[in-house]
């Protein structure tokens, strides 16, 4: 918004005509605002519209119809950057403030520039599109170097950016800097959700059954295998066809390979725990060559008595860390995360942006060389420890990016408050019934 609004002030420094045109000019076009002894007309304000969607398009890459409707939405915010530019012009006469020749050339060819306007001829034209001289631009452009200066001379001052400051906003938008994010070598014990003997007894009697089903006629092995993975993944190939070759095979999960290879057609395999549960597989035909099998799988989820079991073995876990034992040696001898724990819970070093919110939540209120209380998630439940924390600083190129924000930030902030006290002490009126 800040950027947006300062090309605003730049647009209305370089574009407020009111003043160059003679007054006789002006009667006949229809009056929208009473500016103490001026006015603004729909003319003046349209000038102002068309020059911004001319902006919107060169500088921002808007399409024309896109530049048009937004510089048309913006109409009210650019009468009311018109009205404070003009009362800042009125402020700078009354204070006699001087600017030189060299500083007016500067001025225009910083103009033409920001609109790559290339030569004098072309400049003149462009003016003369928009009701211009050259003479009467070189002087509108005196009267804005005026504003300006006054309003630098103002504001210029109260724009010094401190250490803490940059420091503040580097915090407080470190998200946005993902190579600014702190980074932590961590660990973790990790305590699983795992079905117990009893929720396999009760998955191995949903195989039994539906083993029995198939066998009986009752239904096909499709069937039954679509019946028990439709609801926990529907785009399972359980229960479908699948031919391949012997080497296509040596590319499936192991599980696959394991049974498969020995298992006969005609034949049904028994029950084999995976991933996602009880596994059973049928072949249709087998050559040395080519196989053709089926597979359901029935899913074995832990139940509630499970994961409180879970719960109690993190407590445990807890406990031991709370009276001294090393953390890496509880997690080479307590974790369930088969490829971290004979590291001690190695985890490597994580970027906070890598992390889960929730996650990053709890490592963020971490020092270095402690842990976490139990934490669980939808798999089980985590202690974390972090060994060693970096915080990248500020290179002074980016301090310098950082600082040119916040000056920005405040030039605007300063430029509002100012032109709100000219407000104050004005006479303005606008004709409503125009918005």
């Amino acid at each position: 918004m800040a950027c947006r609004i300062t090309a605003y002030l730049m647009l209305i420094l370089l574009l407020i005509s009111s003043s160059a045109r003679s007054s006789a000019a002006r009667t006949f076009d229809k009056i929208i605002a009473y500016v103490n002894d001026d006015v603004v007309t729909k003319r003046e304000l349209d000038v102002l519209v068309n020059q911004r969607a001319m902006e919107l398009q060169q500088v921002y890459r808007f399409s024309e119809r896109e530049a048009l409707n937004e510089a048309e939405r913006q109409r009210s915010e650019l009468l009311d950057r018109l009205i404070r530019q003009m009362l800042l012009l009125e402020a700078a006469l009354t204070l006699k403030v001087t600017v030189s020749d060299v500083e007016i050339e500067q001025y225009i060819q910083d103009f033409k520039k920001r609109y790559k306007i290339e030569t004098d001829e072309e400049f003149k034209k462009q003016l003369n599109r928009e009701g211009m001289t050259l003479v009467a631009f070189r002087e509108q452009s005196e009267r804005n170097l005026k504003a300006e200066k006054l309003v630098m001379g103002r504001i210029v001052p109260r724009l010094q950016v401190r250490e803490r400051e940059i420091q503040e906003f580097f915090e407080e938008n470190r998200d946005q800097l993902p190579t600014k994010t702190d980074k932590v070598h961590l660990r973790h014990i990790f305590v699983a959700f795992e079905p117990n003997q009893a929720d396999r007894d009760a998955a191995s009697e949903v195989v039994k059954n539906a083993l029995t089903e198939i066998i009986t006629g009752s239904a096909t092995f499709e069937e039954v295998a679509r019946r028990y993975t439709s609801q926990e993944n529907p785009s399972s190939q359980a229960g479908i066809l699948i031919e391949a070759t012997t080497e296509e095979l040596k590319r499936f999960p192991k599980i696959f390979q394991d049974v498969l290879t020995n298992l006969e057609a005609g034949k049904f395999s028994e029950p084999v725990e995976g991933n996602e549960g009880l596994y059973v597989f049928t072949v249709e035909m087998k050559t040395d060559k080519m196989i053709a099998f089926r597979y359901l799988i029935v899913p074995l989820t832990p139940s509630a008595a499970a994961m409180q079991e879970a719960r109690e073995r993190i407590v445990e876990v807890f406990k031991k860390l709370e009276n001294g034992e090393d953390f890496n040696a509880i997690a080479a001898a307590h974790s369930d995360d088969t490829e971290t724990r004979e590291n001690g819970g190695d985890l490597g070093i994580r970027s906070l942006t890598e992390l889960n919110p929730k996650t990053r939540t709890i490592i963020e209120g971490l020092e270095p060389d402690t842990y976490s209380q139990p934490h669980e998630t939808e798999s089980g439940l985590h202690i974390f420890k972090v060994d060693e924390r970096n915080s990248p600083s500020l290179s002074e190129v980016e301090k310098q990016q950082i600082t040119s924000i916040l000056r920005q930030q405040r030039f605007q902030e300063e430029w509002d408050a100012y032109t709100n006290k000219l407000l104050e002490n004005a006479y303005i009126k606008i004709e409503l019934k125009d918005f």
